[in-house]
């Protein structure tokens, strides 16, 4: 690899032998060296690639305009997030560093946001909240600065947004949606539906996925017409019910759920409340 330009002392952008450019860390990479030097590849300690060359001129502009601790810091996380998670985009190194130093900023001048969906984060989400966790505890230890639990909220959604490729706001939305289905069902009069019973988590997951498919308008088209039928005639108010989850669906996704997708829900909402439906 040869070197493009450096960043600061700790990072350069290089290129390898496919002309690709590409962004090196490595305690004292950047010293002392100049455009068209060969890269010691022994001294990098994490090397990141890009999906295009405008990720890659981001990377670079905010490596150059943070502490280089810092970038390192949220480097370690996103390695942390990778081995829990799997494959993540690219994309996750940009939108963290510029979250988490923003955050770390924010903190410092004693401003701290909340976060209106910490509950739900914690609900749909617990694998990326855990991560948010042990992100705060990083900065913490290292930093000297601690946040509340609404921050490891804030990191968790990014952790989503990298997981399904989403923005931030889709992310919101789709977050805000699964908020508002839940109060839906907690409302409903014809049914009891118990958040503490042993079949939630698993109607949680479920349900988590089928409003991600809505928004990504990649419902199931497959229909069981027998199934279908059955599940309206055995649990005629859990399909009442699963309707208004897709009104509230199409509103928000534009998505309408086809039948199929209909009578599993349902199905999954009589599972979540079978001990206590009300006659």
């Amino acid at each position: 690899m040869k070197v493009i330009k450096c960043i600061n002392n700790n990072v350069i952008s290089c290129c390898g032998e496919d002309g690709r450019e590409m962004v090196a860390m490595g305690r004292g990479l950047g010293f002392s060296v100049r455009p068209g030097d060969e890269i010691d590849d022994s001294r990098v300690e994490k090397l990141f690639r890009m999906e295009n060359t405008e990720q890659t001129q981001k990377l670079t502009d905010l490596f150059a305009s943070l502490p280089s601790r810092e970038v390192e810091l949220c480097s370690r996380i996103v390695d942390r997030a990778m081995k829990d998670l799997g494959s993540l985009s690219p994309s996750i190194y940009i939108t963290l560093t510029d979250h988490v130093c923003f955050a770390i900023e924010r903190s410092r001048k004693g401003v701290v946001f909340q976060n209106s969906l910490l509950a739900e984060v914690k609900t749909f989400y617990p694998i990326e909240y855990a991560l948010g966790k042990y992100a705060l505890e990083l900065i913490a230890s290292e930093m000297d600065i601690s946040f509340p639990d609404d921050e490891a909220a804030n990191i968790a959604l990014h952790f989503v947004n990298a997981e399904f490729e989403n923005s931030i706001s889709d992310t919101i939305r789709i977050t805000t949606s699964l908020h508002d289905i839940l109060a839906l069902l907690s409302s409903a009069t014809e049914i009891e539906f118990d958040t503490s019973g042993v079949f939630f988590n698993e109607f949680t997951v479920q349900l988590k996925f089928l409003v991600f498919r809505a928004f990504a308008k990649t419902l199931f088209t497959r229909e069981d017409t027998v199934f279908v039928e059955a599940v309206q005639s055995c649990y005629t108010k859990e399909y009442l019910c699963a309707e208004r989850i897709a009104e509230l669906l199409y509103e928000r996704s534009g998505s309408r759920l086809p039948n199929g997708e209909l009578a599993f829900l349902a199905a999954s909402i009589r599972r979540s409340c079978r001990e206590t439906v009300k006659a």
